[in-house]
């Protein structure tokens, strides 16, 4: 039981002066008063509060010693404060905000300092945080200790801490650490939930094997087996996604990897519907194949970590929650009126009025009032705008352009981003033009080449505000001194909930470059729900348990009437499949732990269902654990269409894509009616919308340029401003939901069938020339070099341009490509100085 220090002092006392403290500290940060009423006893008794309430065992206590400890140092300059913060700090465990207040202060070593009873503390404190990792010393917190700990005594662990808790480092450094102590040849898994993460995963794990010269370690995204394996002495970091490590299990050689670890980052996803059981699926295969793994679940502030282990029946395992953050997050409200904002904080139990401004803004939309607001509060530190839609975020960043406060930086990274931009795009596309600003709007139907470029200027500090939408609740690293907020939701028309306004306030303050963050609240009593009231925490439920035992009644429909429904219903198919799976092993819904009175009936009925599912299934039964998120029935309709063809089962054969309208484009348009015709179910994809998939797919699949792929209609190129920033969005969006998406999803799946059909009538040699259709799809290419370049994190744009120095009809070993991308001076090919930067930061590490 955890015991409050703060009960012993003198409260009222304290609580009168930890309001003046943060009065003092807000309007110095948020509107640059200096107004320092602290006496020398107040700032006494404070220093001595922080000391004492650092070693609490209450969360609470413990928040109000980072709260002074970081605080005194910004308002006193006296050596004395300095000493006393860097003591609370050092109980608290927090080195990185401690090696932050001996830079601004200049102190360097504040160990120097100190004497007798408390250099022996500094130096047991800091014996027990040292750890010694790839032969390198590593001071932790005591949130990265405890979990170091953890993972080296158990193999099943479910970590749950806020954005700022340094999950991430401390990860990193084991993964590295257990490759570099271990025997050759282990491969560690690293789940992410979108791809736009793959990219930030990937840039931190080669950033530290250059820094560390660590060697024999390949670093991939792709479901393919033989980049991993090529040279078996290697150890490997596979990024994938669910999806990629779905497919991943699938593949003949998998248990060739030696697969010793999985880390599930961002594990709270396993509650986002499709996507989530999705996950749930993959970790269960992997943990099938590889049933000795070590298995780590990380989260951002969940009131039960414990849940994963449960759902996954993984005994023994360890949960572990931590609510420390490593900085100090102020949750500020502002009230607007005609004239005035009135800027206040909640502290202790009160509203204390930090300011009242003038605020002229005639208009009342949610753009403008965000931007307005951000332009009277902004205190010249990095920035996040949330906003809930796309267009929503371009929109306050063109206001900010417009109110003439941002001149262009003159920054040379800024200027190589934005000619980049205008070349890849268009010179027209005004995201350039915010750019050379230090502005930006960041979303997710944006190329992943310029996110990934916004998201490393925007940490560099060179880009000042960016406007963002809920892509940054997917784990994105992109901490920000202040995060505006106006009536936030995830999706249209939906308030965002506790886990995730949580998740995204915890961007608020840089470790190590940030004291404390602002999370600054626009008229939070409009909102429609007001996540600031009560509980900061929230449980997660997986969504298979969710559907199952909440909505069993609707999941039974969908299966007993499975020829009714038509389109995409992507919670529901992969759901069904996990069932059905589930059922192969033997597991009955009947004898699931989700029972309960009111679902009986309804599991008795899915049994059943699923029994005759599994009975009528015509092809191999093995399809079932291999194909995810379809309807058994539609793909035994495409089996019935290939065994009433099968004399001409050539004509369904993939063929490699070169140029448009080639013999292997109308293939590719064949394939794309026939997932229509069998997989989609009820043809709801009209023949314009085919041509657009096919001509769209096919495009994307032979490398052509994105500009080339999106301007494709005669006039697009003219549309300039707003209507070309929501032009190309819609045309990223169609291409990342259809195209890397749904057809990626729809190819394996045909070309899963169309092998083990061509198996069962003695053409296994055919089957095995089946070209790999559905990743030339993800990739955005086809040609083997930038095939092998994208695996290796390389972005798509450079990866293309580099597979041009070689001849398309002329394969080659994958390590020859490697060795060619190793040794090659960059500087002899011309392309964007962007694209460069991107090709050498591979080359450190290959």
């Amino acid at each position: 039981m955890n015991y409050s220090l703060y009960d012993n002092l003198d409260k009222k006392y304290i609580s009168e002066l930890l309001k003046k403290l943060k009065k003092i500290i807000l309007q110095k940060d948020l509107i640059s008063i200096e107004n320092n009423d602290l006496s020398t006893n107040d700032f006494r008794v404070l220093a001595e509060s922080a000391n004492i309430l650092a070693v609490s065992s209450d969360i609470e206590d413990k928040l109000i010693a980072l709260e002074i400890a970081v605080s005194l140092p910004q308002i006193n300059k006296n050596k004395g404060i300095y000493l006393s913060s860097f003591l609370a700090l050092r109980k608290l465990g927090n080195y990185p905000a401690i090696k932050l207040l001996e830079k601004v202060t200049e102190i360097g070593e504040y160990k120097t300092f100190l004497s007798g009873i408390s250099a022996l503390e500094e130096y047991i404190f800091e014996s027990f945080n040292e750890k010694k990792l790839m032969n390198e010393s590593y001071l932790l917190t005591n949130f990265q200790n405890k979990v170091f700990h953890l993972l080296n005594n158990n193999r099943f662990v479910s970590l749950s801490a806020p954005t700022s808790a340094g999950k991430s480092f401390i990860l990193l450094k084991y993964i590295l650490d257990m490759i570099y102590k271990r025997e050759e040849g282990v491969t560690v898994v690293y789940i992410v939930p979108t791809r736009a993460l793959i990219k930030q995963v990937m840039n931190d794990f080669t950033e530290n094997i250059s820094k560390l010269n660590l060697e024999n370690i390949y670093i991939g995204c792709s479901s393919e087996v033989e980049s991993a394996l090529k040279n078996p002495k290697k150890s490997n970091v596979l990024v994938l996604t669910q999806e990629r490590l779905f497919q991943l299990c699938t593949k003949p050689d998998i248990k060739k990897l030696n697969i010793k670890m999985v880390i599930a980052d961002e594990a709270h996803n396993i509650q986002s519907e499709g996507r989530g059981v999705l996950l749930e699926g993959a970790i269960n295969y992997v943990t099938g194949l590889f049933p000795s793994a070590k298995i780590l679940f990380s989260s951002p502030l969940v009131s039960n970590p414990e849940k994963l282990l449960s759902t996954f029946k993984f005994e023994g395992g360890q949960p572990e929650k931590d609510n420390l953050p490593l900085v100090s997050q102020n949750i500020i409200k502002v009230k607007k009126t005609n004239k005035f904002i009135t800027i206040s904080s909640n502290y202790m139990g009160e509203d204390i009025e930090i300011a009242k401004l003038n605020y002229e803004n005639n208009s009342n939309s949610k753009a403008s009032i965000l931007a307005n607001v951000a332009l009277r509060l902004w205190n010249s530190n990095t920035s996040i705008i949330y906003s809930s839609e796309p267009i929503l975020s371009s929109n306050i960043t063109r206001i900010l352009y417009e109110s003439g406060n941002f001149p262009e930086m003159k920054d040379e990274r800024l200027e190589e981003f934005a000619e980049f931009i205008e070349e890849y795009i268009s010179e027209k596309y005004e995201l350039a033009m915010f750019v050379r600003c230090g502005l930006a709007f960041h979303f997710g139907s944006l190329p992943p080449i310029i996110r990934s470029g916004i998201e490393e200027l925007f940490k560099e500090g060179a880009i000042k505000i960016v406007c963002c939408t809920s892509t940054l609740l997917e784990g994105l690293n992109m901490p920000a001194k202040n995060i505006f907020i106006y009536k936030p939701e995830k999706g249209q028309g939906k308030p965002i909930d506790k886990l995730n306004f949580w998740n995204l306030a915890g961007r608020a303050g840089r470790m190590g470059n940030d004291f404390s963050g602002n999370i600054i609240c626009i008229d939070p009593d409009s909102w429609d729900e007001n996540p600031l009231i009560g509980e900061k925490q929230y449980p997660i439920i997986p969504s298979s348990e969710f559907r199952l035992k909440y909505e069993a009644k609707q999941f039974k429909e969908f299966i007993t009437d499975r020829d009714t429904p038509s389109g995409i219903d992507d919670y529901n198919e992969q759901l069904l499949s996990l069932v059905v799976r589930n059922r192969l092993v033997g597991n009955k819904m009947i004898d699931s732990s989700y029972l309960s009175n009111d679902n009986e009936k309804y599991f008795i009925e899915i049994d059943n269902t699923t029994e005759k599912i599994i009975e009528e299934f015509l092809p191999p039964v093995t399809l079932l654990n291999s194909i995810q998120g379809i309807v058994p029935d539609r793909i035994n309709d495409f089996w019935i269409f290939l065994l009433n063809n099968q004399e001409n089962y050539m004509d369904f054969m993939p063929i490699k894509p070169i140029y448009l309208y080639d013999r292997g484009y109308n293939r590719f348009k064949l394939i794309v009616k026939l997932i229509n015709e069998f997989f989609v179910n009820n043809n709801i994809w009209s023949e314009v919308y085919v041509k657009k998939l096919s001509i769209t797919g096919y495009r994307w699949m032979t490398g052509q340029s994105l500009s080339q792929i999106i301007f494709y209609r005669k006039g697009t190129n003219e549309y300039e401003g707003r209507q070309l920033t929501s032009y190309v969005k819609g045309e990223i969006d169609f291409l990342n939901s259809k195209i890397r998406y749904q057809l990626v999803k729809y190819t394996q799946i045909y070309t899963q069938v169309l092998q083990a059909f061509l198996e069962t009538i003695d053409k296994k040699e055919e089957s095995e020339k089946i070209i790999k259709l559905s990743s030339y799809l993800e990739y955005g290419a086809c040609a083997a070099p930038a095939l092998e370049f994208m695996a290796l994190g390389l972005p798509r744009e450079a990866a293309i341009r580099l597979s041009q120095e070689f001849n398309i009809n002329i394969m080659e070993e994958p390590s020859y490509y490697i060795e060619w991308l190793r040794k090659i001076d960059i500087n002899t090919i011309e392309m964007p100085n962007y694209l460069r930067k991107q090709i050498r930061s591979i080359q450190k590490i290959i």
